[in-house]
């Protein structure tokens, strides 16, 4: 069994040095920051369409129209 003063973390250890790895992150929290910023990019794209949907009466079938609308023309514009 460990004792209180094993347990806790030593509070005047200095700062971890520069070359080591947990400096950067580990792989698992660098995937897992990659994984969140693709899904905040995917969420900024949807939220005028989601406050179009929340404001205007009828919204969702406004915000499906436009998105349609506008993703027709990002693909007609990849296709040319």
């Amino acid at each position: 069994m460990m004792s209180s003063i094993e347990s806790t973390p030593n509070l005047n250890a200095g700062p971890v040095p520069s070359d080591s790895g947990y400096v950067q992150g580990t792989p698992a929290a660098r995937k897992f920051a990659a994984y969140a910023a693709t899904v905040i990019g995917k969420l900024r794209d949807i939220a005028p369409y989601a406050a179009i949907e929340l404001v205007l009466p009828g919204g969702s079938l406004m915000a499906l129209l436009l998105w349609i609308c506008r993703r027709q023309k990002k693909l007609s514009v990849q296709t040319s």
